[in-house]
């Protein structure tokens, strides 16, 4: 199943602008760097570029058909596969939340973690729309939470995975992570939901 029929049987489409990408996988296999994780995009390039040129906040947002949930528009199986690839750490945190949910069938674990990331990011979009914030303020309060959880990971990155206590930093790491507020609260839209969702979609 692909992620934008995930996404059609979530509902969710008509509650958030999500925008779909398409690869071809056979170019991803060749160049998997060019590949973009999912996110949820807060603000227009315009907006950002104006913001770090000028140094303040556009009076007004420029290109608001830009913000919303991007997702790869490919199989649960290849976003499970690429996502790990780009993004190991939050995957396997992702998956020990469903598993702790969830009883999954082996061959439909890529399956529910799909559906998970759809809601999670779901869920940041919902943040962000109660916040009541300006995309340049959202952003910037973001940042007061994200920059040290950021030079955590760095530092991580760094470290070999036969060193002794990476298992344990990284632990910490997805703690400190999944406390962050706007993580926190994409996380509990999404456990609420996912077993209704994923129900929805074996069938």
């Amino acid at each position: 199943m692909r992620l934008s029929e995930i996404v059609a049987v979530s509902g969710l489409a008509k509650k958030a602008p999500f925008h779909f990408m398409n690869y071809a996988l056979a170019d991803l296999a060749e160049r998997p760097d060019e590949y973009t994780p999912a996110h949820c995009q807060f603000i227009s390039q315009a907006d950002l570029q104006s913001w770090l040129s000028a140094g303040a906040q556009p009076a007004q947002s420029v290109n608001r058909q830009e913000l919303g949930i991007y997702l790869p528009d490919i199989y649960a199986s290849d976003f499970f596969f690429y996502e790990q690839q780009n993004n190991y750490i939050s995957t396997m945190a992702y998956m020990r939340m469903i598993n702790d949910l969830l009883p999954l069938d082996i061959e439909r674990y890529e399956l529910a973690f799909a559906a998970f990331v759809v809601l999670h990011e779901y869920g940041h979009w919902l943040h962000f729309r109660r916040c009541h914030k300006s995309s340049v303020e959202y952003v910037l309060w973001l940042n007061r939470f994200l920059a040290p959880v950021e030079s955590q990971r760095e530092v991580l990155d760094l470290l070999p995975d036969s060193e002794p206590v990476k298992e344990e930093l990284v632990a910490e790491h997805i703690n400190a992570y999944n406390a962050m507020p706007q993580e926190f609260s994409a996380n509990k839209y999404a456990l609420k939901h996912v077993a209704q969702l994923y129900a929805k979609l074996i069938k």
